[in-house]
């Protein structure tokens, strides 16, 4: 038996919270292992940028009454996918790297969007939110747009840079 919508939308929002999270982590590691100072200095401004959607998405869950989960004993559930190598990195896998992250964590942003989409079709966004599971989910939703608005200028970005491109 599936989740009812509201604990789907608050699941789906603390995992979008934790890769968030991990994302800055990684991308503050790679800049300081990294050979490759132009991505270095993309990744500086791009970590404070996944941060404070990572903030975005931390005042969600306080606004629909739910704890936001950043402990590190939270992180830890996603650390294979958050692996990255000892030592130095070379500019080509430093750059590898965050564009495969990049591209794993915009998917399932996208994955998560149209799940809770999908399990909430009657849901629409009312003027003025009557509930608060409605309330939590106009916000998600909103968020996640600006997310991937963001997200699309941020691997535009990487992808039209000599140094970041793939």
């Amino acid at each position: 038996m599936s989740a009812p919508p509201e604990r789907r939308a608050e699941n789906e929002l603390q995992h979008q919270l934790r890769d968030l999270i991990c994302l800055a982590v990684v991308g503050d590691h790679v800049r300081w292992v990294s050979a490759d100072d132009e991505l270095g200095d993309w990744l500086v401004e791009a970590t404070g940028t996944w941060r404070t959607w990572a903030d975005r998405v931390a005042t969600q869950l306080r606004a629909s009454g739910v704890a936001p989960d950043g402990r590190v004993r939270s992180l830890v559930k996603d650390i294979a996918l958050n692996w990255v190598p000892g030592g130095w990195l070379s500019a080509e896998e430093a750059q590898r790297l965050i564009v495969q992250r990049l591209a794993v964590v915009a998917e399932w942003a996208r994955y998560r969007t149209r799940a809770l989409t999908a399990a909430t079709p009657t849901c629409s966004l009312p003027s003025r939110p009557v509930s608060r599971r409605s309330c939590a989910l106009a916000a998600d939703r909103r968020c996640r747009r600006e997310i991937r608005t963001d997200e699309r200028r941020q691997l535009a970005r990487a992808a039209s840079s000599p140094t970041i491109a793939p």
